[in-house]
C-alpha cells in the first residue's frame, strides 16, 4: 500500500483540523469514511478503492496523531488490525524497518454524521475549474480572517464574494463565476470560506468539480478524481 494515497484520503476528510474523530469503513477493497466538523458548518464523505485492509469499522479519534505517526515511515506500508476477543483495539502500520501503533477509540465516541436523505433543490451550478480554484485560496490567503464567501447575482452576473456585508466598506475579494446549470439566485447565501479553502487543497489534483448552491442554504460541492470519490455538504451561515 501507498502511503501517499492514504494520506491523501486523510487530507480530503480532515481538512486541515476540520474533522479528526471518523470511523473508517473497509471491506478490504475499499476504504470510506463520513465525517462532520465540530461546529456543525461541513459534513462529507469521502471513499477510495486504492486502498484497502481487513474488513471492519475502525474508530479514528485523534487523526492528528495518526497523520503525526504515518510521517515516520516510508511510502511502501503495510496495515495490520490488532484485535483482542475478536474487536480491534489498534492498527498496526510499518514499513520495511519500523513499524507503529496506533490505539482505536470505541465507535460510540465518534460524533455521528447525519444522513442527507432529502436534498433540497439547486438553484445554480458553478464549475470549480483551475482559475476558480487559484483565485479563491489566494484570495482566502490576502483576507486570512474572513470567516465567509458569498455567492449572489447582481445584474444578472453570479459572483463569489470573500468578505461580504451588506455594508460596502469591508475589505473583500470578489469574482465572477460562468454558471454549468441555473440562472441566477434570488438571495445571497454564505458558507465557510476556511473550509471551502481546505476542501479546494485537499483536491487540488482532480481534473474538475462542481458546486452547487441552493437559496434554502446549503451547497453541494464534488471532484472528479480517478480512484477516489469526495462529496462535501457546507451548511449556510448567517451573516449578522
Amino acid at each position: 500500500m501507498q502511503k501517499s494515497v492514504l494520506e491523501r484520503f486523510i487530507s480530503k476528510y480532515n481538512l486541515g483540523g476540520a474533522a479528526e474523530s471518523v470511523l473508517w469503513n473497509t471491506d478490504k477493497k475499499s476504504l470510506s469514511t463520513k465525517f462532520i466538523s465540530d461546529d456543525k458548518n461541513v459534513l462529507g464523505v469521502v471513499s477510495t478503492t486504492e486502498v484497502g485492509f481487513e474488513k471492519g469499522d475502525y474508530a479514528i479519534f485523534d487523526t492528528a496523531t495518526l497523520r503525526g505517526m504515518m510521517g515516520i515511515l516510508d511510502e511502501d506500508i503495510q496495515i495490520t488490525v490488532n484485535k483482542a476477543n475478536d474487536s480491534a483495539k489498534s492498527l498496526g502500520l510499518r514499513d520495511a524497518a519500523t513499524k507503529v501503533t496506533f490505539v482505536l477509540a470505541e465507535p460510540s465516541v465518534i460524533p455521528s454524521v447525519p444522513d442527507i436523505k432529502a436534498l433540497p433543490e439547486f438553484a445554480i451550478e458553478i464549475a470549480l475549474d483551475t482559475k476558480f480554484m487559484n483565485t479563491f485560496v489566494k484570495g482566502k490567503n490576502a483576507l486570512p480572517d474572513v470567516e465567509t464567501f458569498t455567492v449572489l447575482t447582481d445584474d444578472d452576473k453570479t459572483q463569489v464574494v470573500l468578505g461580504y456585508s451588506s455594508s460596502q466598506n469591508t475589505n473583500r475579494v470578489a469574482f465572477t463565476v460562468d454558471l454549468s446549470k441555473g440562472d441566477a439566485l434570488k438571495r445571497e447565501v454564505s458558507f465557510s470560506a476556511r473550509y471551502m479553502k481546505d476542501i479546494l487543497l485537499a483536491n487540488k489534483e482532480a481534473r474538475g468539480g462542481t458546486m452547487k448552491v441552493s437559496e434554502k442554504g446549503l451547497s453541494y460541492v464534488s471532484f472528479d478524481i480517478d480512484g477516489f470519490k469526495v462529496e462535501y455538504y457546507l451548511v449556510e451561515i448567517k451573516l449578522s
